[in-house]
């Protein structure tokens, strides 16, 4: 009988979550610097349209994010320019604090709880193609209590991570940019109490290869994904 009551309560609050639980979409992006973002697509790509290639993704992923039923907001690493034309109006701004990658991140949801969110799910800008009902999955994931979520990509990172409850030791002392980077987290998460959700893989559009990729999938989705990214890389192929 108690279990069954456990599993009553649970979905009660699960179905309640949607509606009560403040969400929070952080989204993690850089200056549009040329030499300084998407540095590994400069084989293909000059460092100017690299950086430009990168703003049509920002611009991109803010027009997707939006339609998110969630408070959005955008952390930028430093240096931050509060007049960059990318920065979209109303947006609400942060800096990125801390020493790396995983510090970073520990503070955005450190800061974002103590604004009073339960729900909170840290993304990139990095893949246009990302399909919305990935976002929507996450923060449905996020309905039941002690719980995390977290979309793998391709190259063994993760394209999103979301926790309702303060897991900071996902991110301590945690080291990024290699191929473990999802299996490690994967192992931190499973010493905490929380139950996870794993998102479908997809990928980020960092090398030349993967580039080619998006110019192929763009071609097979609708006209209305991915407008900015897709008038960019239709200029790119004339040149």
């Amino acid at each position: 009988m108690a279990y069954h009551l456990k599993q009553g309560l649970n979905l009660f609050y699960k179905h309640l979550a949607s509606f009560i639980l403040r969400a929070a979409l952080l989204v993690f992006a850089k200056e549009p610097i040329p030499g300084a973002v998407k540095t590994r697509l400069t084989t293909l790509l000059t460092p100017e349209e690299a950086a430009m290639l990168y703003a049509a993704f920002l611009k991109d992923a803010w027009s997707q994010y939006q339609k998110i039923d969630a408070d959005l907001r955008l952390y930028v690493a430093p240096p931050v320019k509060p007049e960059s034309e990318w920065i979209p109006e109303q947006a609400a701004v942060f800096t990125q604090t801390g020493s790396g990658l995983g510090e970073r991140m520990l503070m955005a949801f450190l800061e974002t709880f103590k604004a009073g969110y339960e729900r909170i799910v840290i993304v990139g800008t990095d893949h246009p193609t990302l399909p919305d009902d990935f976002l929507e999955m996450a923060f449905e994931a996020l309905n039941e209590r002690y719980s995390m979520v977290i979309g793998p990509s391709e190259d063994g990172g993760y394209y999103l991570l979301g926790m309702n409850e303060w897991y900071p030791e996902v991110f301590k002392l945690m080291h990024y940019s290699h191929p473990d980077v999802f299996k490690q987290t994967l192992a931190r998460i499973e010493t905490t109490e929380a139950s996870l959700s794993i998102l479908p893989k997809w990928y980020d559009v960092d090398t030349p290869q993967d580039l080619v990729r998006l110019k192929s999938d763009l071609k097979d989705l609708p006209e209305n994904v991915a407008q900015n990214t897709r008038h960019f890389v239709q200029i790119l192929t004339k040149t």
